[in-house]
């Protein structure tokens, strides 16, 4: 199967190495820079046990029609760029080619409404990673499947069916599911609830979690979050006892600094829109209010607009 995978950072780079032992792929990353690197050196993965594996050959363009039509076109850029990402990876869409989003917050209606509903495949992963330098990932891991998936749509078919069946043959564990939002919302409420925790604070999850003060803040962003989809007819189990959840989500990131830490230490754009404003956006749509949501992502936004003045 012919994949290309948007966005060559780190979540990229690992999935470009766990389907490139079946697959081909190719990784299409817009900064030319990185292009070059990955062209002349490849990159390394650390693996969760410490081992190092080095890719050498690396199929990278910055240019989506020196690729050509491909099977699966899979969205792995910063929320902020999916519009972007996915108009760029048209060349590359024919008529069976599906696209699927590994991606954190709500993209899929971003990604549908330019390439339709019918071809989304919406995927969220519990593995992560960190970048250790420009072409060296440290692939944390994570616990449970590589990927759970769903049509966007709800109705799965053939086609959709025949990529499950290839992405399954690299062995990992590829979840289906008949409804993806609930999995997407569960997913959203730890990253809303705990990424701009940290991104402020400059807490790792064990420090945070062992502050009085960031517990209560990360279970009101939470809270707001569960409100919100309840209003839209969503629900999963954990609501019962949110906080418990995102405690225990958050907990899972150890010592690691999550991704919006990582882009606030290095002054670059966030994930907020797709995140935390989101919700505040869906919670105006649905008359529920998100006060909490709303301050942290202005305070986020306030960061980046210093960021950009300093440039």
């Amino acid at each position: 199967m012919r994949i290309a995978i948007m966005g060559a950072g780190v979540i990229g780079s690992i999935f470009a190495y766990i389907f490139g032992r079946e697959h081909e792929v190719t990784l299409v990353e817009v900064v030319k820079e990185k292009v070059e690197l990955y062209r002349k050196e490849g990159y390394t993965v650390i693996m969760p046990d410490g081992n190092e594996v080095h890719v050498d050959s690396v199929d990278i363009t910055s240019n989506p029609e020196e690729v050509g039509k491909v099977d699966l076109v899979q969205i792995s850029v910063k929320g902020f760029a999916t519009a972007p990402a996915t108009k760029n990876a048209l060349p590359m869409i024919g008529d069976e080619t599906m696209v699927l989003s590994v991606q954190n917050g709500l993209v899929h209606d971003i990604i549908a409404e330019i390439v339709g509903k019918e071809r989304v495949i919406a995927g969220i992963t519990a593995h992560s990673g960190m970048p250790v330098s420009p072409n060296v990932i440290r692939y944390v891991g994570g616990f449970g499947p590589l990927l759970t998936i769903g049509k966007y749509d709800k109705n799965p078919d053939e086609r959709f069916n025949h990529i499950v069946e290839e992405l399954r043959k690299t062995g990992e564990d590829i979840v289906v599911v008949d409804d993806i939002e609930p999995i997407i919302w569960k997913k959203l409420v730890a990253n809303v609830a705990c990424n701009p925790v940290a991104a402020v604070t400059g807490m790792t999850s064990v420090e945070a979690l062992a502050c009085d003060e960031t517990r209560d803040l990360i279970k009101m962003l939470a809270e707001e979050v569960v409100a919100v989809a309840k209003a839209r007819g969503i629900y999963f189990e954990e609501m019962e006892n949110i906080a418990d959840f995102v405690y225990q989500a958050f907990a899972g990131t150890k010592d690691n600094k999550v991704s919006m830490l990582q882009d606030v230490e290095s002054g670059r754009k966030t994930e907020v829109e797709t995140l935390n404003l989101a919700i505040v956006r869906e919670g105006e749509r649905l008359g529920v209010e998100t006060p909490a949501n709303r301050v942290i992502a202005n305070i986020i936004r306030s960061l980046e607009f210093m960021y950009d003045k300093r440039r």
